[in-house]
């Protein structure tokens, strides 16, 4: 049976939204901290070996040394930052893009200052449907109510971890959600393990993971489907 209750955000996660709100809303000036912040590895080798060679010349050859070596380096660097900012646009862009998706969530999360709990006791084994690029969880939740979780295989993940652990067999699951990004930020497990169902199936193809994903009404992870456990699961099985 599935329980849920608003709670106050731990302060770690407070802390963590606060840092992803604070994200800027310019585009240039990402890109200049970017590409003059010596994040790109060109940049860096730059601010590695500047100083170095700079030193080197002044020991050897003085000042007037120094002062062309300093002219010839800011013209590399120029050139350097307009051609390799020119090619590397469009990635900057949709890092920003991504990061002020980020931003907008988690100042909507800050906003609402709570998160919700929520405690599920297993009565049945839940089932696990593995892709390319992680594991889909069903569950049932009561009430005619079917958990939904789709879990990346990001080690950063710390479901990830005790799915491959065999720990999301047990009984008992607890997480917490943010109420607007929907993003589940903590996860635990315990009490007894539950008997798997043999081998979780495969879904091995794009047409088969659409399929599903059709099917279900392309649920967030950490979603409810208003379907039983064993229709949704019969359906799944079908479609893969």
């Amino acid at each position: 049976m599935l329980t849920t209750a608003r709670v106050d955000l731990p302060l770690p996660i407070a802390a963590r939204l606060k840092t992803d709100a604070s994200f800027t809303d310019d585009v240039n000036e990402y890109a200049r901290e970017d590409l003059i912040g010596f994040k790109r590895p060109i940049a860096a080798a730059f601010a590695i070996i500047g100083p170095v060679a700079i030193a080197l010349a002044y020991q050897g050859s003085g000042l007037i040394a120094v002062v062309n070596l300093v002219a010839i380096f800011a013209v590399i660097v120029g050139v350097g930052i307009y051609v390799v900012g020119r090619q590397e646009w469009p990635q900057i862009v949709q890092q920003f893009q991504s990061f002020a998706i980020v931003k907008r969530n988690a100042v909507a999360d800050l906003r609402c200052g709570f998160g919700e709990s929520s405690f599920l006791s297993n009565g049945r084994s839940p089932r696990f449907f593995e892709h390319e690029h992680g594991v889909l969880v069903l569950a049932d939740a009561g009430d005619l109510k079917t958990l939904f979780f789709s879990i990346s295989n990001d080690e950063n993940d710390a479901r990830w971890l005790l799915y491959i652990n065999g720990e999301l067999s047990r009984r008992v699951w607890r997480w917490l959600r943010l109420p607007v990004s929907r993003e589940v930020v903590r996860f635990s497990t315990e009490g007894s393990k539950l008997a798997r169902i043999g081998e979780p199936p495969m879904i091995d193809s794009i047409d088969a993971w659409e399929a599903v994903n059709v099917a279900l009404g392309e649920p967030l992870d950490g979603a409810i489907i208003h379907q039983c456990f064993d229709e949704v699961s019969e359906m799944v099985d079908q479609l893969v």
